[in-house]
């Protein structure tokens, strides 16, 4: 559906005991989209009306027809090296989210990832490991709230849910050490930006209301969502929206997967 070149297959004997296993448990973690069923509602309203500055306006509604699945943490480090064989990261620990990524290197990831894990038949040929839409994301770090955050409007309530410049000194803590949003997803709300498909855009005129991503053919620009260690809380809302060149590698930037179908 968007273009995701996959890498050689590798043959199965390439596969150590220790990739299998973290694949195994990445797998795991993925959290079952069904937008129309049970918790997930078919649409959502993207964006905010009040406050915060234009990028995240105007408000708009987005309905999704397909069924996605979306990691319940960012990529953390041992899997980053499993499936790539380096650690560009400056905070070094296993379960610390990879940061210092570009956004090719994070579609890279995505790639490598789709190949080993349809390998080790943890997935189906016709899914593959991608990184979410901006609507997509927003929909999965809403989780049905209407507020600026998952989990309301209470910035004294953030620090229980996200590390951002007030209560963190680096990006040190391993992923998912503060409380999920309502789906049971992990770091939502800051600890390090997270890529999205999307081409940078100022304003959501012209983009897509089905949850596609919003593509310009100057891809230079990029979306990140989410904020980070680095940023005051403002940031950390489910709406706000950073435009940021493609080549940016930062300690503060990492990436979050989804699992769907190659449509």
């Amino acid at each position: 559906m968007y273009g995701v070149v996959l890498a050689v297959l590798l043959a199965p004997a390439d596969l150590s005991d220790e990739q299998v296993q973290l694949l195994k448990v990445f797998r795991s973690e993925f959290v079952e989209v069904t937008p129309g069923k049970g918790i997930f509602p078919r649409s959502f309203l993207m964006g905010r009306a009040e406050g915060g500055d234009k990028n995240q306006r105007p408000v708009h509604k987005v309905t999704f027809r397909y069924q996605f699945q979306v990691a319940r943490y960012e990529v953390p480090q041992n899997l980053w090296e499993a499936v790539m064989g380096n650690n560009p990261s400056k905070w070094k620990g296993k379960r610390n989210g990879v940061e210092m990524l570009s956004f090719e290197e994070a579609q890279e990831f995505c790639s490598k990832a789709t190949t080993l894990m349809r390998q080790a038949k943890l997935i189906k040929p016709g899914e593959l490991i991608r990184l979410p839409t901006e609507a997509e994301w927003e929909y999965c770090a809403r989780a049905g709230s209407t507020t600026i955050y998952s989990f309301g409007d209470a910035v004294a309530e953030l620090d229980d849910y996200g590390w951002h410049t007030g209560n963190a000194a680096g990006n040190d803590p391993p992923v998912g050490a503060k409380k999920p949003n309502p789906w049971g997803l992990y770091d939502v709300h800051g600890y390090l930006w997270e890529w999205c498909l999307d081409s940078g855009h100022d304003s959501y005129k012209g983009a897509p209301n089905d949850g596609r991503a919003w593509l310009k053919k100057d891809s230079s620009q990029r979306l990140m969502r989410g904020g980070s260690w680095k940023d005051k809380q403002e940031k950390l809302s489910s709406s706000f929206r950073r435009v940021a060149p493609a080549a940016t590698r930062d300690d503060a930037v990492g990436l979050r997967c989804v699992l769907a179908t190659d449509r």
